[in-house]
């Protein structure tokens, strides 16, 4: 691994040098439980890749929403989209979909307590009282209700109480941050009818405040010299106004029947990240006949290339984004069995104005205007039968979709603005089932097998009225096609003794054919691309060694991707477009490692290291295999982790923690196109993040305080999530610098 400093060396000094002095207890590891197999089991005996974090790993390390486990995870990336904090790019064992537009499938599943999210635009979202969160991967089919090619990430909320319960935090930081969260559980509260069962409910709230990282300044490099310059759109850059809110009521109707409703809303108010101009071209600026641009876009450039503290933008304006969300779960208990139906709808309204040139010249402006609603029904039926575990689902999904996307390209001489809108309005049907059988004469081996049957109809369209600088005609054409697979999944588990296991497993993954909802042309939307298909095998070892003490995680495997889709920036078009397209076959393998020892009663120390290798088998283009001057995009070679949790003393006065973090990942590139990534990759960078707290302190017989003092990248790591490469020049988005606050909580 390539460090660019002793980050890991100065962060195992904040923990290590006191655990010397701790004698070695027999205190076990706490079993982890999942429900990736949608029954709960422990960690240790799921035959899947699976990485979990309960609420106590949740709130050491910080985790608000999605983009904070992409640190924590072996082989997971999730970069925020350029310019923005409330979408992302999430990628699992070299696996994405590079832009989260709203026409496209994603290929990581996000699943809020049960609920697809149908898509990554908007999926940066705060959850108010997140309980675990589990990151599965691989592909996930044949258990879930959407498939996913390339895994899932589960967030599971906290169910009301049956006591009553409360608390209410606030904190404070640096960049003006100030947070507030708070629940209150109402505990059973008596019957909602003669002979019926009780009803509890839960509503938490969170709130959060920071003033942006960087200003926007009102620059002149020229002394006046600039006819082209413009007012500054704002302040600042990557300011954040975030709200979050669950109602969660639980009725259990009768012994045997119980309904939850769950009604949750997030919305964020923030002005756009600072996309720092780190390139410019005069070549590529000569060739379109405007090479006098060069020299004073070149005047923004950042010294040495690093981030800058200031630039200047006049169209930098603003990243809106609310989701609402209602669910309705009800579950029969048929003794043996259980049937199960999820009822949901989410509705996004997102928009963002963006100024992608990194100066205060009318050079290249974007904005979107999206609008997008889903709706999922899913019946499922779990059980088992003597030495049989089985669950099955029926799966029905509609989604529809309009964006209104404004493009202003070489607006300083006058270009019109491209006004252009696509939209969708799909379907989704699936039948799935997966059984596990122990074999009675030979209880060690436990055989899984499962199917899944999914049909996919689309129905897209694209209005492009006028065409500015893309050297097209004006076009409205709309499209829709079908498409229909049947995967499955095997897997053999053995268990070793009671603390090891090994298993191997084979599983398919697929992805819906569709159209380019972004395409430049009437030809380029019209052609479509093909569903995309994955074999992905699977060896697995898990063990909990040393009584308990020391717990081990490994998987090996080899994914076949065939017909991948591909995303392709296309620089020079007029516009910030992307196509998909159907590049080929490619080869991913690679390693995953996941380690927690407990030490001693007082140190707890995990780890975790994934390796990738990544190929194109064939990469067509224009009927050539181009595979050998292609990259491959947001597969890191290594990703690892290395955490320290230390319990530095107790008392009658209360308790004392504290949780230190490493991460790194190796240099990654963003685009396929390696011209593109000549000034865009993303270098390695590691970093570290920490949290004292001093809890269980009294305040009376039934309330108590905590206290933490945290940082998030305490060494105040400089690095690069994402890049556009626009030919003309490159802008760039930064990761956050260093952060760090105090929190106050009182539980009553």
């Amino acid at each position: 691994m390539k460090l660019a400093k002793s980050h890991l060396v100065q962060a195992v000094a904040l923990a290590a040098a006191a655990s010397s002095s701790i004698a070695s207890g027999q205190t076990i590891l706490e079993e982890v439980i999942v429900t990736a197999q949608k029954r709960e089991q422990s960690l240790q005996e799921a035959p899947l890749a699976v990485t979990a974090f309960g609420a106590k790993d949740v709130e050491q390390r910080g985790i608000y929403n999605v983009q904070d486990i992409g640190l924590f995870v072996p082989n997971v990336q999730v970069a925020p989209n350029p310019g923005g904090a409330t979408s992302a790019t999430f990628a699992i064992r070299g696996s994405t979909t590079i832009n989260p537009a709203l026409t496209w499938e994603a290929t990581v599943g996000m699943y809020l307590d049960g609920v697809f999210v149908g898509k990554n635009l908007g999926g940066i979202f705060d959850v108010a009282e997140l309980e675990r969160v589990e990151v599965l991967r691989g592909p996930q089919g044949t258990l879930y209700g959407k498939n996913t090619i390339a895994g899932a990430i589960n967030l599971i909320t906290r169910k009301p109480g049956e006591d009553f319960d409360a608390y209410v935090e606030v904190g404070a930081g640096n960049f003006g941050s100030q947070m507030l969260r708070a629940r209150i559980d109402t505990g059973a509260s008596g019957t909602v009818g003669e002979g019926l069962g009780s009803v509890r409910a839960s509503i938490a709230y969170s709130s959060r405040e920071r003033d942006g990282f960087y200003d926007n300044v009102a620059l002149d490099p020229t002394f006046g010299n600039n006819p082209f310059l413009r007012e500054v759109s704002s302040t600042e850059f990557a300011s954040l106004d975030t709200d979050a809110l669950r109602l969660d009521v639980i009725a259990d109707v009768t012994d045997t029947f119980s309904v939850r409703y769950n009604y949750n809303e997030s919305s964020a108010d923030n002005l756009p990240n600072m996309g720092q101009v780190t390139n410019v071209d005069a070549n590529v600026y000569e060739f379109f006949g405007v090479g006098f641009l060069a020299p004073l876009q070149t005047l923004y450039l950042n010294e040495g290339n690093g981030r800058a503290d200031e630039i200047s933008n006049d169209f930098a304006i603003e990243e809106v984004s609310e989701t609402k969300g209602h669910s309705l779960t009800m579950t029969w208990d048929l003794g043996d069995a259980q049937v199960t139906s999820i009822t949901a709808r989410r509705d996004l309204d997102w928009r963002d104005q963006l100024d992608i040139d990194g100066t205060n010249m009318d050079l290249f402006h974007s904005a979107r205007y999206a609008s997008y609603e889903q709706f999922s029904q899913e019946l499922q039926l779990s059980g088992s039968i003597e030495d049989m575990n089985y669950v099955a689902g029926l799966y029905y999904f509609t989604e529809e979709g309009d964006v209104f996307n404004p493009i202003s390209f070489f607006g300083l001489f006058g270009s019109p603005t491209d006004n252009n809108d696509y939209g969708l309005d799909n379907r989704s049907f699936a039948a799935y089932g997966q059984a596990d059988w122990v074999m009675p004469s030979m209880p060690e081996l436990t055989l899984t097998a499962g199917l899944r049957y999914t049909s996919e109809d689309k129905d897209q369209y694209i209005i492009h009225p006028n065409a500015s600088t893309g050297g097209v005609g004006a076009f409205d054409v709309s499209a829709d096609d079908s498409w229909s697979n049947v995967t499955g999944t095997l897997i053999a588990s053995y268990a070793f003794n009671d603390d090891s296991t090994g298993y191997a497993k084979i599983s398919q993954g697929w992805k819906a054919g569709g159209f380019n909802g972004e395409a430049p042309t009437a030809d380029a939307f019209f052609d479509s691309f093909d569903p995309e298909e994955v074999i992905a095998y699977e060896l697995g070892y898990k063990a909990r060694l040393a009584d308990g003490r020391v717990e081990i995680n490994a998987a090996a495997f080899w994914n076949d991707i065939s017909d991948m889709q591909f995303s392709v920036f296309l620089e020079g078009s007029g516009g910030a477009a992307s196509t998909v397209d159907n590049a080929g076959a490619a080869t991913i393998k690679g390693l995953e490692i996941e380690l927690a020892a407990q030490i001693s009663d007082a140190l707890k120390v995990s780890a975790n290291l994934g390796t990738l290798d990544a190929e194109y088998d064939e990469f067509i283009e224009l009927g050539v295999d181009v595979k050998d001057s292609k990259d491959f995009p947001y597969a890191p070679e290594t990703t690892a982790s290395i955490a320290l949790d230390w319990a530095v003393a107790s008392g009658p006065w209360g308790r004392v923690d504290t949780h230190v973090d490493w991460n790194y990942k190796d240099d990654y590139v963003v685009y396929a196109n390696r011209d593109q990534n000549v000034s865009g990759q993303i270098a390695s960078y590691d970093v570290v993040n920490a949290r004292l707290t001093w809890s269980g302190i009294s305040l009376g017989d039934s309330a108590e305080l905590q206290v933490s003092a945290w940082g998030k990248n305490i060494f105040d790591e400089e690095y690069r999530e994402n890049t556009i490469p626009f030919g003309l020049w490159t802008v760039s988005y930064w990761g956050a610098p260093a952060t760090y606050g105090v929190d106050a909580k009182i539980t009553f």
